[in-house]
């Protein structure tokens, strides 16, 4: 897991791959908070960034997820939200597999104990052996939320 701020893009950038780079620097060049829901191709079918919004929701109402075939870069364009994630434990099965679908695994609860309370501007990157269970509460209570989630193809 990475984490930053809109801010400091360019301070990680000599130290990403070249396809994060581009995801970020997408990230730091774009008005998000200006972009309809929907799909947005950066470099064909490798990175695609993904906007929505939506409504925060109690932890214990969502599910960890895990994907195999992208790495998500999660930006708050709008809105605050909390981001609970661990690394997968070995042996741990998906109770829902959309795998083939879209490259989305849904697992039981899995005591995350680490979590990000991500706020407008912030982006959080997750790897494909992270669990992450996104758009839960910051706080007690529903916000909205708009949010561009970048795929980013695992080499």
């Amino acid at each position: 897991m990475l984490h930053g701020t809109k801010e400091n893009i360019e301070k990680h950038l000599p130290y990403l791959s070249d396809e994060l780079q581009k995801a970020l620097r997408f990230l730091a060049e774009t008005d998000c908070a200006s972009l309809a829901s929907g799909d947005y191709p950066i470099d064909g079918a490798d990175i695609i960034a993904k906007v929505s919004t939506y409504l925060t929701e109690p932890k214990e109402d969502r599910k960890p997820e895990r994907h195999d075939v992208y790495i998500d870069v999660h930006y708050l364009a709008k809105g605050r939200e909390a981001i609970w994630y661990k690394d997968c434990p070995a042996g741990l099965a998906p109770v829902e597999d959309y795998a083939k679908e879209k490259d989305l695994l849904f697992y039981p609860p899995a005591a995350e104990t680490n979590v990000v309370l991500a706020e407008e501007g912030d982006w959080v990157v997750f790897f494909p052996w992270e669990l992450h269970r996104p758009n839960c509460f910051y706080g007690d209570r529903a916000e909205e939320v708009k949010k561009v989630v970048v795929k980013v193809r695992a080499r």
